[in-house]
């Protein structure tokens, strides 16, 4: 009896492991890179699918990605068309490799790596000369702010944007 239940649980595991590997092609990651181009925005939304809307506030355009299952990303863009930072609030951890671009290999060499359940639910802040990030989350709501010091407009406290 066990010989023949042994091929079934393998079945399911492996048609569990396609289903696991399927959702996560389906979620979608954002590619408004801090530094990219106000275009790096645009190809977002068609990306994603998404409404976007745009808001001007004085020396800064905020974009607002809006995303099918409630999720938003806001990409702030300065006045010389530069993306200079990014927040989130999502219910899938985001992608931060997509989200801060080439600095991110910057950011990873200074946050351990997380392990474990309790790991998802942690709050991470770095602050370097080029990237400032703010994080924290837990499953189905995880919230976060990415941005580049040198390219905020004078004037405006990064830190707030939401």
């Amino acid at each position: 009896m066990k010989a023949s239940s042994s091929p079934s649980r393998h079945a399911l595991r492996w048609h569990s492991l396609l289903a696991a590997v399927f959702a996560m092609l389906l979620i979608p990651a954002a590619h408004a890179v801090l530094g990219g181009s106000v275009e790096s925005v645009v190809a977002d939304q068609s990306r994603f699918k998404a409404a976007r809307s745009a808001v001007a506030s004085g020396p800064y355009t905020t974009h607002a990605i809006r995303l099918g299952d409630g999720s938003g990303i806001n990409e702030y863009v300065n006045a010389a068309g530069v993306v200079f930072a990014v927040s989130w609030r999502t219910r899938l951890k985001p992608d931060l490799a997509a989200l801060i671009g080439p600095q991110f290999a910057a950011h990873a060499a200074t946050v351990p790596a997380p392990a474990g359940v309790a790991a998802s639910k942690r709050q991470q802040s770095i602050r370097q000369p080029t990237l400032v990030v703010h994080q924290a989350g837990r499953m189905n709501a995880f919230a976060g702010i990415a941005y580049d010091p040198t390219l905020v407009p004078e004037g405006v406290d990064a830190d707030t944007l939401r």
